[in-house]
């Protein structure tokens, strides 16, 4: 699996169960031996799994690891999916969690819909044939996952970004790129690596000709272009996909980096 990128993985279905107004969890925290997803189609709940933490509404999915406490508390009555599945190439013992995030929500939101919508309509058949389609859309949301967690941003001259003289540098935009999208801070990073801020800025720019700032600007900025041209998201709803605070803090850094706002890209762009 630490060989393999996600989008090729192949997942197997081990079981799939669909309610369609639950209000409540049995239990608040459960533990499950396999890997789990929760789709949600209505509603939302908060969740906690070790140190991520959050809330899943319509259209989002979340992952939880087998062997992890997963803590979960509805908001609202919810139409959900619960999923368990398998990797086709089984996760080595050292690999913990190999996801960007635990949570997406997938940007081709009427595919994922319709996932769903034939999730729904077979979660209690048990023939061979709707078996196998229920199999084929869980792998259709998985990449849609993918496609959520990684984007074109390694294209375009990023892609040899981590292919340096300078192994631990090689690591560090590795991490950058897993979690460009989120907030985090860069003292995060640089004490992981045990640098301090300015040795860990230097030697980054040394390796790769950029700092580690402008290599998350540029990954978000991307990000934040397609998600302009490709959806109908609200500034703020694309602000807090590509990891920043707000639309306001968004507008301010895409106009510098574009010379020209959002709203003035999307129109002038998008066909």
């Amino acid at each position: 699996m630490d060989e393999q990128p996600l989008w090729n993985q192949t997942l197997q279905l081990v079981s799939h169960t669909y309610w369609e107004r639950k209000e409540r969890f049995k239990m608040n925290t459960d533990t499950y031996p396999t890997w789990v997803a929760f789709a949600v189609e209505s509603g939302e709940f908060e969740y906690r799994i070790g140190e991520k933490s959050g809330m899943v509404g319509p259209g989002e999915l979340i992952f939880c690891p087998p062997g992890h406490g997963f803590e979960r508390e509805a908001l609202s009555p919810m139409a959900l999916h619960f999923v368990a599945f398998e990797f086709g190439d089984p996760l080595p013992p050292s690999v913990d969690i190999p996801m960007p995030s635990l949570k997406s929500q997938p940007t081709d939101g009427k595919r994922f819909a319709s996932n769903l919508a034939y999730l729904r309509k077979l979660h209690l058949a048990i023939d061979s044939r709707s078996l196998q389609r229920k199999q084929s859309m869980l792998n259709d949301m998985w990449q849609l996952a993918c496609d959520e967690w990684y984007t074109e941003s390694k294209q375009d001259g990023l892609d040899g970004l981590t292919d340096s003289e300078d192994e631990l540098m090689n690591r560090a935009a590795k991490w950058l790129y897993d979690r460009a999208y989120t907030p985090f801070g860069m003292t995060e990073l640089s004490g992981w690596l045990g640098l301090s801020p300015v040795q860990f800025t230097r030697r980054f720019q040394k390796a790769f000709h950029m700092t580690p700032s402008e290599l998350v600007r540029t990954l978000r900025i991307r990000k934040a272009a397609g998600l302009l041209l490709d959806t109908d998201l609200t500034l703020e709803q694309i602000a807090e996909r590509c990891g920043y605070e707000n639309g306001f803090y968004l507008s301010r850094v895409f106009s510098r980096c574009m010379n020209m706002s959002p709203s003035k890209y999307r129109e002038q762009n998008r066909v």
